[in-house]
């Protein structure tokens, strides 16, 4: 049996959009599926835990977002229940990361497949992340989109990913970079002027930046993007270059690797997981292999 859990408010409303269709086709071709519709920020995970537990579940499809698969994953993590994604967010990172089409039909086709397969996950502050966790200028540019009004009149126009270039643009002026304490598994170092750490467990993030180009999603390993001491118009004039993954050559960004990492703050840096807020530091990342199943 497979199970839709569907994010009608997704994309603004794309959700329900692709769902429709989805169900129709699912309908001619007499597929046996259920649905269930999230209500509030959370429920999906709440679904996604409640489906696993039924007998003859063997996936759950997420209709929406990369907020939409991060708490179906948090729901299905550690159970032999697949995690799936029919795309309709802004983002989409998971998608793109793991060659999930963004056509629906083709994504549908593939989730369809049931063609299995285990994945590392991450853990932040105990909160499981499948793509990636940015603390920082990335933390503060996830926390602001998601509550900003562009990013819903974006999607109304089919560029949401675009909703994160605004809020980078916004948040250059005013962002103070701060010292912290890192530890890579057991290595300790103190770095100054720093503007971010992601952690990644999938190449892209923030709806297409290749933060870290070598990460991927079987290796064993988070990679790690450090970035310290640079202007804010250097900033500026080399940002583009993280679409390409070209940003790594840049002597203000250190690339790093590891299973365990702690960071803490002079100063209190917010923490996304996929894209949702997920706290302040100090913080503790772990890598968890093969913690997930995936279409």
């Amino acid at each position: 049996m497979i199970w839709f859990v569907v994010n009608r408010m997704s994309g603004n409303g794309r959700g329900m959009k692709v769902w429709r269709q989805v169900e129709r086709v699912l309908d001619e071709r007499r597929i046996e599926y259920g649905h269930r519709f999230t209500e509030r920020q959370g429920h999906a995970g709440e679904l996604a835990r409640q489906l696993s537990e039924q007998p003859g579940t063997t996936a759950v499809v997420a209709v929406g977002g990369d907020g939409t698969v991060h708490e179906t994953a948090n729901g299905l993590a550690g159970s032999p229940v697949a995690v799936g994604c029919i795309p309709a967010g802004s983002g989409n990172d998971f998608c793109r990361s793991l060659g999930i089409p963004a056509a629906w039909e083709e994504a549908l086709e593939r989730a369809l497949a049931l063609d299995r397969k285990r994945i590392d996950a991450g853990i932040v502050n105990g909160r499981l992340f499948v793509i990636s966790a940015g603390i920082g200028f990335d933390g503060d540019v996830a926390l602001y989109t998601n509550r900003s009004w562009y990013k819903r009149w974006l999607n109304r126009l089919g560029v949401g990913s675009l909703s994160y270039v605004v809020t980078v643009l916004r948040l250059l002026v005013s962002y103070r970079p701060c010292e912290i304490e890192l530890d890579v598994d057991g290595v300790r170092s103190v770095h100054s002027g720093v503007w971010l750490l992601a952690a990644a467990n999938m190449p892209y993030y923030g709806g297409g930046m290749k933060i870290c180009p070598e990460a991927r999603h079987d290796d064993g390993i988070l990679h790690l993007c450090l970035v310290t001491n640079i202007g804010r118009l250097e900033l500026l004039r080399f940002f583009p270059r993280v679409f390409q993954g070209t940003h790594t050559a840049h002597p203000s960004v250190t690339m790093l690797s590891g299973r365990r990492i702690r960071i803490a703050g002079s100063s209190p840096m917010t923490i996304h997981a996929d894209g949702e807020y997920g706290g302040t530091t100090p913080a503790d990342i772990e890598l968890l292999p093969e913690r997930l199943y995936v279409l």
